[in-house]
């Protein structure tokens, strides 16, 4: 595998799992049920946006190096 295919495939990676968690995000905001064995849903929020920003920023220093 080629130092380019890595590049773009951990870019890939990060933008996925950014994904993820702004689906997550959104999620319990439109359905905010009841989540087993955690009932602080602005935790929950806060925790899944933070994780959003954690992969902002992998990918704004990804692309710098």
């Amino acid at each position: 595998m080629k130092k380019y295919q890595i590049r773009d495939a951990f870019q890939d990676y990060l933008h996925g799992k950014r994904a993820y968690h702004i689906t997550n995000f959104r999620l319990l905001l439109k359905t905010p049920r009841s989540i087993p064995d955690h009932t602080d849903f602005m935790a929950a929020l806060e925790a899944e946006l933070a994780k959003v920003v954690y992969y902002d920023e992998l990918v704004r220093i990804h692309n710098e190096i």
